[in-house]
C-alpha cells in the first residue's frame, strides 16, 4: 500500500500525508485529529473519518455541521475511488498513488510540498513532527502565529441549518506557571499544568512552529539521572507511537531538551476513571458497559500489535464528557516475544490492587489474560467504588488476589445485568486459562448485553 493524502485546495494546499499501511485518518479542527486544520472555521471539531484498508477506502461524515462532499455530492458514508475530490470545509483533498521519491529524498514538506533530503533532517534544515516534515523556509515564513492573524468572519450556508456567522475561537492563553516550571520545552511552549505524578508532570503545550496544542509528559528533574526510569519513559513513546486506535491516547513524538525528557501526545479533554468515581460515585451498569466496550477495543488493538499494557487501572483510563475512552500510560508495557512470553527483569510491575495472580507469582509470566484480569478489576471498581480485592494493607490485598474471590457484584450494584457480572467475574478468574482467551472475546461478550 503506497498512497498519499494530498490537499489540493485551501490554506493547507500542498499538505501531503504518506500512507503505507491500513489506517484511519480523523480530520477536523480539534488538535487531537490526525489531520488538524484549526484555522478552517467551516470544519467541525471532528469532521470526517477516512478509513484506508487493503480492501478499499471509505469516507465517513461524523455528523459535521457543513457536510463532507465527494465529487460535489454530500455524503454520509461512501466508498472512494483514487483521485476522488473530497471537500471538507474550505479544503479539498484527494487520495492518490504515492509518487516515487528520488534517491536521498525522505519526504515532502507538509506545508509547501517541496522535496526534503535526508541530509536536511540530519543537519536540522528540516523539522520532523509526528508523521510530517517541514522545510526550514516554511518554518521561518509560512506558519505565522495565530495570535498575529485577524480572526475572519465567515458566512456558512448549509442544507441543514440557516445562514449564520462564526468567529474563529480565541487563541489558547498561557496561564501563570509556578516557580521552577519551564516555560519552553524543546519546540513546545508550556501553557498550563494538566497533572502531576510521583515522577513527572503533564503539561498542556503549544508547538512553537506548527501551533498544534498537545499534552507533554516530562520526567521530574530529580529522576533524569535514573537510567531505568528514563528507559521506561522512552519505551512508552516507542510502543505508543506504533498504536493507532481511537481508544488509545495517541503519541506524537519524544525527545530531550535542556535535560528535560518529554513525550508529546494528543491533548485529550477528559478525566481518569479514578477521579470520576471519586467525584461522582460509581457508574450505573448501562454507562459502564458502553465505556467497557471501548476499553476492551483499545486494549485488544494493542494485543494484536503484540503489546501487553501490564498496568491497566482506573487512573490509566481517560473519559471525556461525550463518553469517549482513551487508554493511557504504556510505560510498563512490553512486547511479546516469539515464544509468547515477555521480556522482563523478574521484578513485579503494576499497581497492586489490579495486578493479576500470575504477575504476583512470576513477573515474566504475563499475557493478554493479564490485561483482561486488570480490566475486570477496573470495571469492578467503576461499578462499586472500591477495588475487588481491597485497598490495603498490601499483604492482605495480595492474599485476596491469590486465594479469595471478590464480593459478588449483585450484593452492591443495583440492577446489574447477570451477564455483566458473569463477564467481570470471568475476567477476574485466578487461573488465566479460565478467563477470556482474548480481549476481543471479552468485548464481544460486552456487546451482546442488552441495555
Amino acid at each position: 500500500m503506497n498512497l498519499e493524502l494530498r490537499i489540493t485546495k485551501g490554506q493547507r494546499t500542498g499538505y501531503l500525508k504518506q500512507i503505507t499501511k491500513p489506517e484511519r485518518v480523523l480530520i477536523g479542527r480539534d488538535a487531537s485529529c490526525d489531520l488538524s486544520i484549526p484555522d478552517d472555521p467551516l470544519l467541525s471539531r471532528q469532521h470526517c473519518l477516512i478509513e484506508i484498508t487493503t480492501s478499499g477506502i471509505k469516507a465517513i461524515d461524523l455528523k459535521s455541521r457543513n457536510g463532507t462532499f465527494v465529487s460535489g455530492q454530500r455524503i454520509g458514508e461512501k466508498i472512494l475511488n483514487l483521485h476522488d475530490e473530497i471537500r471538507v470545509g474550505s479544503h479539498v483533498f484527494q487520495i492518490v498513488p504515492q509518487q516515487n521519491l528520488s534517491p536521498g529524498v525522505v519526504g515532502k514538506c507538509g506545508q509547501c510540498g517541496c522535496n526534503i533530503l535526508d541530509s536536511d533532517v540530519k543537519q536540522r534544515r528540516a523539522f520532523r513532527h509526528g508523521d510530517q516534515i517541514y522545510c526550514q523556509q516554511c518554518l521561518e515564513r509560512g506558519i505565522p502565529a495565530k495570535n498575529q492573524r485577524r480572526a475572519p468572519q465567515v458566512t456558512i450556508t448549509s442544507d441543514e441549518m440557516p445562514q449564520r456567522t462564526l468567529e474563529r475561537p480565541p487563541h489558547p492563553q498561557v496561564k501563570p506557571l509556578p516557580p521552577g516550571i519551564p516555560t519552553q520545552i524543546g519546540p513546545f511552549q508550556v501553557l498550563d499544568i494538566l497533572g502531576e505524578g510521583g515522577m513527572g508532570f503533564v503539561f498542556k503545550a503549544r508547538h512553537t512552529y506548527l501551533e498544534n496544542v498537545v499534552a507533554i509528559k516530562v520526567i521530574k528533574e530529580e529522576f533524569t539521572s535514573e537510567e531505568k526510569i528514563v528507559k521506561r519513559f522512552l519505551q512508552e513513546a516507542k510502543l505508543g507511537i506504533s498504536l493507532d486506535h481511537p481508544n488509545i491516547l495517541r503519541i506524537h513524538d519524544a525527545g530531550e531538551a535542556n535535560g528535560n525528557f518529554y513525550i508529546s501526545m494528543e491533548c485529550f479533554d477528559g478525566e481518569d476513571v479514578n477521579k470520576i468515581i471519586k467525584k461522582h460515585g460509581p457508574l450505573v451498569p448501562p454507562i459502564l458497559i458502553k465505556l467497557a466496550i471501548q476499553m476492551a477495543s483499545g486494549l485488544g488493538h494493542a494485543h494484536l500489535k503484540g503489546i501487553i499494557h501490564r498496568d491497566v487501572k482506573p487512573s490509566n483510563i481517560l473519559v471525556d464528557r461525550k463518553g469517549v475512552v482513551k487508554i493511557a500510560d504504556f510505560g510498563l508495557a512490553k512486547v511479546r516475544e516469539k515464544a509468547g512470553q515477555l521480556t522482563a527483569s523478574g521484578q513485579m510491575l503494576g499497581t497492586i490492587q489490579y495486578i493479576s495472580p500470575e504477575q504476583l507469582e512470576d513477573a515474566k509470566s504475563v499475557s493478554a489474560q493479564t490485561d483482561i484480569f486488570s480490566l475486570g478489576g477496573t470495571l469492578y471498581y467503576t461499578l462499586t467504588g472500591f477495588p475487588p480485592f481491597g485497598e490495603d494493607p498490601p499483604g492482605k490485598v495480595i492474599e485476596n488476589i491469590l486465594r479469595n474471590d471478590p464480593p459478588p457484584l449483585r450484593n452492591t450494584v443495583a440492577n446489574i445485568p447477570p451477564e455483566l457480572e458473569k463477564i467481570i467475574m470471568k475476567a477476574l478468574a485466578k487461573k488465566s486459562k479460565d478467563r477470556f482467551k482474548t480481549m476481543e472475546e471479552m468485548r464481544d461478550a460486552l456487546l451482546a448485553i442488552k441495555i
